[in-house]
């Protein structure tokens, strides 16, 4: 298909150059720099539509470009401003801003054409070119002025184009953008189970390029529709089967605003057997005492995060071993130094159900205080963030950090989709933790939060991150180097457990 119709092409450039020698035009264009005139452009005419060359403008301009033949790209300045342009791609860069036109760029003959009224429009918009004379004339000495054209206010779109990609756990809606759009400002929100709606301020949609995304067979979506209201703009996803939740993201390259749609977990209980049900029976916990060995983690008042964690997760190790039938393996149990994927490894191959990391808080604000549970997703909360970032930290202390090189906000929001079979359950978990926590521990219940912390990355299992308190702050402090409150926080955990493993193994039952 694609060969006829660059035949097609070849034979309509052919006629097309051809009548042009009888008939000359040219295009004249004013620089808005210093009202000068650039040289002659020829114009050509295929398949009815006004081109000119990109050789044609580049020697009028005296530049060069740069073209990669592989993907048909061409990259060029026009006084201080780089331009790129693809064969057969509606799309023009200007710097970092992508200009849409209505008709696409050619390539014929190993030489790119540029569609002449869109791009002269993408000109006069950036700056370059004030004034614009199209020259008509039986050859080049009787060359006569037939008209000058004014040209339409170019108007690029802000939302470009949507993609819909299906993942074993959830779906990936990734919809294009000319430039970095703050996810901040986007709002998405899903309507009675059945209606995802994404709304984007002050942004010109290309509605008919998103009402025509493709959607994936046995997807989620069932239909996309875009709507332009006043200068915001909506998309509209109808949804199929259940729908946990909906998390926003940005990348910036290619700019994008990336949303997840996370699945529930369900348990198919019709088929169920035994072997099933010991199988997602809860007989094995893995505790994880943070930081360690040349690791200290955070220090404040005369004591250290790595020293505190490590006593509460032996207290609590302990009362699971004598009190339940359920193992419990230990990351580590000595002030030795684990590095962050190898804390997940551990639980993983020893077939863990449960994981739990237990950590310390500090904060250059001393009045900070107060225990949270963590879930692993990007954080909604710059204090989240933050909480993250520090926690995160350890990396530098690591001999190898290879594989932490491409954790970016898009690895962490797609690794948050895999552990989506697990979600619910960790959310349960957190509840209950900081329930037990607000009554048996003193001090401020600080929630359950979420942030991206790359030692929950890759756990085969639900997982939470504890903070039992600030070591910054003089009161928490005083708390956390009792080994009685210490107790108390082992034992608030464990009660959490034992009423999370009644809920879970509830619904394992024939």
């Amino acid at each position: 298909m694609n060969r006829l119709r660059y035949i097609a092409l070849a034979l309509i450039l052919i006629f097309s150059v051809s009548s042009l020698q009888a008939r000359r035009t040219e295009l004249i264009l004013q620089k808005a720099s210093d009202d000068r005139y650039v040289p002659a452009i020829p114009v050509y005419i295929i398949n009815q539509y006004q081109y000119i060359s990109l050789q044609g403008l580049l020697d009028a301009y005296k530049v060069s470009a740069f073209q990669n033949p592989a993907v048909r790209k061409s990259v060029f300045r026009l006084g201080q401003l780089k331009f790129k342009v693809t064969a057969y791609n509606h799309y023009v860069m200007v710097e970092d801003k992508t200009f849409q036109m209505s008709h696409a760029v050619i390539l014929f003959d190993g030489e790119t054409y540029l569609p002449m009224d869109d791009f002269v429009g993408i000109l006069k918009l950036v700056g370059l070119v004030s004034r614009v004379t199209i020259l008509s004339g039986t050859d080049t000495a009787d060359l006569q002025v037939q008209k000058e054209t004014e040209f339409q206010e170019f108007s690029p779109y802000e939302i470009l184009s949507a993609s819909i990609e299906e993942r074993q756990n959830g779906t990936v809606i990734r919809i294009r953008t000319a430039n970095r759009y703050d996810a901040k400002s986007v709002k998405a929100w899903i309507n009675r189970g059945e209606w995802l709606y994404v709304t984007l301020p002050g942004a010109k949609i290309n509605k008919l390029g998103l009402d025509e995304t493709e959607i994936p067979q046995n997807s989620s979506i069932r239909d996309v529709t875009a709507d332009q209201l006043d200068g915001t703009s909506q998309l509209t996803f109808r949804l199929r089967g259940t729908v946990e939740g909906v998390d926003v993201l940005h990348r910036d390259s290619p700019p994008e605003i990336l949303l997840t749609l996370r699945r529930p977990y369900v348990i198919d209980q019709a088929h169920f057997l035994e072997k099933e049900r010991q199988k997602w029976k809860l007989d094995k916990i893995v505790l994880d005492a943070g930081h360690g060995g040349h690791d200290p983690g955070a220090r404040g008042n005369g004591l250290t995060e790595k020293d505190i964690t490590l006593d509460v997760v032996k207290r609590l190790g302990k009362l699971i071993e004598t009190r339940t039938d359920i193992e419990v393996v230990y990351t580590r149990k000595t002030d030795v130094f684990v590095p962050l994927w190898e804390r997940t490894k551990i639980a993983n191959e020893a077939g863990g159900k449960v994981f739990l990391s237990v950590h310390v808080n500090a904060n250059k604000n001393k009045k900070a205080s107060g225990f949270e549970t963590y879930l692993l997703r990007p954080g909604k909360t710059d204090a989240a963030v933050a909480v993250a970032e520090m926690e995160n930290a350890v990396i530098k202390l690591e001999k190898n950090t290879d594989q932490y090189d491409k954790l970016s906000a898009e690895q962490l929001i797609l690794a948050t989709m895999a552990q989506s079979s697990f979600m619910q359950q960790s959310e349960t978990l957190a509840d209950l933790t900081q329930r037990e926590f607000d009554n048996t521990l003193v001090g401020q219940n600080r929630g359950v939060k979420q942030a991206g912390f790359i030692v929950l990355i890759g756990a085969s299992m639900p997982n939470v991150l504890i903070e039992l308190g600030f070591i910054s702050n003089r009161n928490d402090a005083r708390r956390l180097n009792q080994a009685a409150y210490r107790q108390k926080a082992a034992q608030a955990i464990f009660d959490a457990l034992m009423k999370y493993k009644t809920r879970h193994e509830k619904l394992l039952s024939p």
